[in-house]
């Protein structure tokens, strides 16, 4: 019989070289993203491998010789045994429309899809549902119900600017802050920023995004044919889920975004958004950005300040919440991370 185990496997081994090579052999890539690799052995040969980002499990593949076994089925449930360990209580798969099935079969559940692209699936059964259910508590009466979904790495002067502009626009506003923990400063303490920045919006209410939005920091790219096709599938997605979860449940009809001159990958986003979001009956409103000495306000120019010691020039970008929080431990420790390592975001 057999002997089968989980391992991890790290870059720069022999293992790791077997893994790279059982991908190839799959015509599957290496994710971007991830954070942790295992290998499937039987018998110490290896029959399988899939790596993970957090909750998500991706570049998933098994040795040709074992496809059609219980190879893929055993592999992933110890996988499953491991991130709940972790503290995860829901997972994740990203893979081609064309393997759903595969994958429906052992147990994961379809959130969306994006034609031929990709399906998104879940452990849960009801996980997406349970979540709009938690959201319709929430809900307004209004003629004029809006959003924003907002990262916030730091909140900042054009970040208050964007709230108070598209408040002023509607009934009531919800803001979604975005949960994935792949900025700078973690999701409680932009979470924290958003709701004390905001506190004298009478018509807002901030709420964690949860595990349903989607970070282009996250967002998977190994299934894909083209890398660069990445940022215009997972707009689509994440759009699709936006409009069939979260504004059906809090009957949101209009959303705000700030302009972006800066970065590529959001401005792609956004026209993305003009185009999907009004098809679904969701008004795009585009907010100019705010300007401090001619020059636009932007999270990452706080956070070049804050590498450079400068408080004085930090000050004139963010509000007096956000300097409270920067000079509090918890800040000072953020700055610290920030001035060791480079943020995607």
């Amino acid at each position: 019989m057999e002997a089968t185990y989980l391992e991890t496997v790290k870059p720069g081994t022999k293992a790791y070289e077997e893994v790279m090579g059982l991908l190839l052999e799959n015509g599957i890539r290496m994710d971007d993203a991830v954070q942790k690799t295992f290998g499937y052995f039987s018998d110490d040969q290896l029959i399988g491998t899939a790596s993970t980002c957090e909750n998500t499990i991706r570049s998933i593949a098994v040795k040709k010789t074992h496809q059609g076994s219980n190879a893929l089925a055993e592999m992933l449930n110890e996988i499953i045994l491991v991130l709940y360990d972790a503290g995860f209580q829901n997972q994740f798969i990203y893979t081609k429309c064309l393997y759903a099935d595969t994958f429906k079969h052992l147990g994961f559940f379809e959130i969306e899809r994006v034609e031929p692209d990709v399906v998104l699936l879940e452990r849960q059964p009801n996980g997406i549902r349970n979540f709009a259910h938690y959201l319709e508590s929430f809900r307004v009466i209004g003629d004029a119900i809006g959003a924003i979904v907002m990262n916030a790495n730091p909140f900042t002067l054009g970040h208050q600017y964007l709230i108070e502009t598209a408040a002023a626009q509607c009934d009531f506003l919800y803001i979604f802050v975005v949960t994935a923990e792949h900025s700078a400063f973690k999701h409680e303490d932009r979470y924290k920023m958003i709701v004390d920045g905001t506190v004298h919006i009478k018509n807002v209410m901030v709420i964690h995004g949860g595990q349903y939005i989607i970070s282009d920091a996250t967002f998977p790219n190994y299934f894909l044919k083209h890398a660069s096709d990445a940022t215009r599938v997972q707009a689509v997605l994440d759009l699709k889920i936006f409009s069939k979860y979260f504004a059906a449940a809090l009957k949101i009809n209009r959303r705000f975004i700030g302009e972006e001159p800066y970065c590529q990958t959001t401005s792609a986003y956004n026209e993305a958004m003009k185009v999907i979001l009004p098809e679904a009956g969701i008004e795009v409103i585009e907010i100019p950005r705010r300007m401090v000495d001619d020059t636009w306000i932007s999270a990452s120019r706080v956070r070049n300040l804050l590498k450079e010691n400068d408080l004085d020039g930090v000050r004139e970008l963010v509000p007096e919440t956000t300097l409270i929080f920067l000079k509090s431990p918890k800040g000072r420790q953020t700055i610290g991370r920030i001035k060791r390592s480079t943020s995607r975001h």
